[in-house]
C-alpha cells in the first residue's frame, strides 16, 4: 500500500521532467551494464585474477575525484539539460574505444573516464530534479531511477555476460555505445525552463564545504560512503566462487535485490528519515557478514545469491541519501554537492574493492565479505542519532 505522505509512482510519468529523466535513465542503465559485464569478464579472462575486474572498478577513481574537485564547478553553470546530453555523447566517445580495442588496457581506461562522465551525469539529474521536480515526487523519482539501475544490472550484466562467453565482448559494448546516443536523444527534448540564478562559479572545494557544514548532510554522507566502500563487491567476486551457468546469476543477483527493495519503499517515507538510513545500513552489515559465513562453509550457489540479493537490498537505502540531499543542499548548488557525493562514492568505491579485491586473493572471498560485513555494522551501530538532527 502506497504511504499517504508520498505520491504513487503513476504521477511521475505525467510530469514532463520527470518522465524524460526515468526514460533516459532506463534506457542508459541497461546499455551500462551490458558494457561493464564485457569489460569485467574480459579484464578477468585475460589477468586470470579477481584482481582484474577490481581494476576496471579502481580505475574510476582519479577521473571521478577531478570532477569533484577541479571541474565540479562548471556543473551548474552550463544549461543543465545541454549538460546531460553532451555527457551521453561522451559515453558513447568513450565506449567506442574498446569496441574498436577489446584488450584489458583500452577497457581499464575507458571504464575510468566513464566513471567521471557517470558521477557528471549523476549530479546533473539530481540537480534537475531538485530544480524542476516537486519535493513529494523526488523520494518516488529516486526510486524508480534506482529500479532502472538495479533492473538495468539485473538484465544488462545478465544479458552483458552471456553475449561476452557466447560472441566476445564487442557485441555488448556496441550495445553500451547505442544505450548511449538513445538516452541523448530521449534528454534532448527535456523543456527548457527558466534557469535559476546561481551566481559566479564557486571553488572546487564548496561542495565539500557545504556537507561539512551541516550536520544532517555530514553524517548522512558518512554512512553513504562506508556503503560505497563494498558496494561492488558482489559482482567482483561472482567470477571467482563460480563459473558456468552460475556466473550470471550471482552477477546479477545483489542487483536484483536492490530492484525489488527500491520499487517497494521508493513510495513510502519511512527511508527519508534519519533513523530508517541508520536503520538500512546496519541491515545491509549484517547480510555482508551472512554471505562471508555461507561461503566459509561451502553452502550452495543458490544460497549465496539469496545472500548477495540481500546486499542488494540493503544498498537501497541510498535513494533515501539522495532525497534527504536534494531537500536540504543549495538548489543552486546541487550538482556540485551530489558531485562531491558522486565522485566520492566513486573513489571509494574502487579504493575499497580494491583493497577487498586483494583481501579476497590473499584470503579467500570470505574474509571480503566478512571485513566489508565488519565495516558497515560498526560504522552503523556507533552512529548516534542524537546527533544527526531529524531534519522537519
Amino acid at each position: 500500500m502506497t504511504d499517504p505522505a508520498t505520491p504513487g509512482y503513476r504521477a511521475l510519468f505525467r510530469h514532463p521532467v520527470a518522465s524524460r529523466l526515468l526514460i533516459a535513465r532506463g534506457i542508459s542503465e541497461v546499455g551500462d551494464f551490458v558494457g561493464l559485464a564485457a569489460l569485467l569478464l574480459l579484464a578477468y579472462d585475460q589477468t586470470d585474477s579477481v584482481l582484474g575486474p577490481a581494476a576496471v572498478y579502481a580505475a574510476r577513481t582519479l577521473p571521478a575525484l577531478l570532477v569533484a574537485t577541479v571541474f565540479s564547478g562548471w556543473l551548474d553553470v552550463p544549461a543543465r539539460r545541454t549538460m546531460l546530453v553532451g555527457l551521453s555523447l561522451a559515453g558513447a566517445a568513450l565506449i567506442a574505444v574498446p569496441v574498436v580495442v577489446p584488450e584489458p588496457l583500452p577497457a581499464i581506461v575507458a571504464a575510468g573516464l566513464l566513471g567521471a562522465v557517470r558521477a557528471g551525469y549523476s549530479s546533473v539529474h539530481v540537480a534537475v530534479t531538485a530544480e524542476a521536480v516537486a519535493a513529494p515526487l523526488r523520494l518516488p523519482l529516486f526510486g524508480l531511477s534506482a529500479f532502472a539501475n538495479q533492473s538495468g544490472q539485473v538484465v544488462g550484466l545478465v544479458a552483458g555476460a552471456s553475449m561476452t562467453v557466447a560472441l566476445g565482448p564487442r557485441t555488448a559494448l556496441v550495445i553500451d555505445l547505442v544505450s548511449f546516443l538513445l538516452a541523448a536523444v530521449v534528454l534532448a527534448g527535456l523543456p527548457v525552463g527558466r534557469q535559476e540564478s546561481r551566481g559566479p562559479r564557486p571553488p572546487a572545494t564548496a561542495g565539500l564545504r557545504i556537507i561539512a557544514g551541516h550536520p544532517v548532510l555530514r553524517g548522512v554522507a558518512l554512512l553513504t560512503v562506508t556503503t560505497a566502500l563494498s558496494g561492488a563487491l558482489p559482482e567482483t567476486l561472482a567470477p571467482d566462487l563460480t563459473g558456468g551457468a552460475w556466473r550470471p546469476v550471482l552477477l546479477a543477483a545483489s542487483s536484483f535485490g536492490g530492484a525489488v527493495f527500491v520499487l517497494v519503499v521508493g513510495r513510502r517515507s519511512w527511508l527519508a528519515r534519519i533513523a530508517g538510513q541508520v536503520l538500512a545500513t546496519r541491515a545491509l552489515g549484517t547480510a555482508f557478514l551472512l554471505a562471508g559465513l555461507l561461503v566459509v562453509i561451502g553452502a550452495p550457489l543458490w544460497a549465496l545469491a539469496v545472500a548477495n540479493a540481500l546486499i542488494g537490498a540493503g544498498g537501497g537505502w541510498l535513494i533515501g541519501a539522495q532525497a534527504t540531499f536534494a531537500r536540504l543542499a543549495p538548489r543552486e548548488r546541487m550538482g556540485q554537492v551530489e558531485a562531491t557525493m558522486v565522485a566520492g562514492n566513486i573513489m571509494l568505491s574502487g579504493v575499497g574493492i580494491f583493497l577487498l579485491g586483494g583481501t579476497a586473493a590473499l584470503f579467500g572471498p570470505a574474509a571480503a565479505y566478512l571485513a566489508a560485513g565488519l565495516l558497515l555494522l560498526v560504522v552503523g551501530l556507533f552512529t548516534r542519532l542524537d546527533r544527526i538532527p531529524e531534519p522537519a
